[in-house]
């Protein structure tokens, strides 16, 4: 009865072993992307958008906030869904970039990029500065908050010209003491300036934040608040562009 020839079978396995292990130093692993997104939005407004290839697309959802949390607080927990063991980049849309930018406080992303917000007391609109002054965010009846019709309102129809239908599947943040915690802290925020490998995307027609007060963004043309969903081609260019680009490449072209 023939043997088996061990010595051959020994030789493949090792052969299979180093063959392994090249191909697991040459594979390079997906660059994580966390997405967050805007008050009272779910991350689906990024679902249009698209990531080059190495890039891999991550979503932090939104929590309802303890009573009388920080904003430190808030961004910590928020940050608990990241993977730190290796590199990633952070996207903040609208409310969502004041959260990165509390992030890069306590984080090192590789890059952090700023989509339709605020980075700089420059930026601040006029808008926020008066909510600030007059306390107002505090001063509004809870029942207000706990208003869906109104808040809905506010945001879809007078700001956006939009029918809350449309919006409806993106908008489902609504918890009052969400919405509440929300307004406060984004209208009472400052920039602090510290924020490194940071990169900013601008629609030239944002109801939020005008264009005229933004400083060092990539501007999308006619792109307004919701230009995450409406121009998400023109938004993914931009930012596959920005992931792609090593840091010495970056040159903001809204520089005045």
């Amino acid at each position: 009865m023939p043997q088996p020839n061990i010595k051959n079978k020994q030789s493949s396995n090792t052969l299979n072993t180093i063959w392994k292990l090249i191909h697991s130093f040459y594979k390079k692993e997906d660059t994580n992307v966390y997405f967050i997104s805007g008050m009272c939005y779910n991350c689906s407004v990024f679902d249009k958008l698209k990531l080059p290839k190495g890039f891999k697309k991550k979503y932090i959802e939104w929590h309802i906030p303890c009573q009388d949390e920080t904003l430190e607080q808030y961004s910590r927990a928020m940050a608990s869904a990241i993977d730190t063991t290796k590199p990633f980049v952070l996207v903040g849309y609208s409310f969502g970039a004041v959260i990165m930018q509390e992030m890069n406080k306590f984080l090192n992303p590789v890059k952090c990029i700023i989509i339709s917000s605020f980075k700089s007391e420059e930026e601040i609109p006029m808008l926020f500065k008066a909510v600030k002054r007059t306390n107002l965010a505090e001063r509004i009846p809870m029942r207000i908050y706990s208003s869906t019709e109104f808040v809905t309102n506010a945001f879809n129809q007078l700001v956006y010209n939009m029918p809350t239908s449309e919006l409806a599947r993106y908008m489902t943040y609504l918890d009052p003491i969400y919405v509440k915690w929300a307004v406060k802290q984004i209208t009472g925020w400052t920039p602090s300036n510290k924020c490194k490998h940071l990169y900013h995307i601008h629609g030239t027609i944002d109801q939020i934040f005008p264009y005229e007060l933004i400083h060092n963004a990539f501007p999308v043309e006619d792109g307004d608040h919701l230009m995450v969903i409406k121009k998400a081609d023109v938004v993914s260019s931009i930012l596959s562009g920005i992931l792609l680009m090593k840091e010495e490449q970056f040159t903001g072209t809204n520089t005045k």
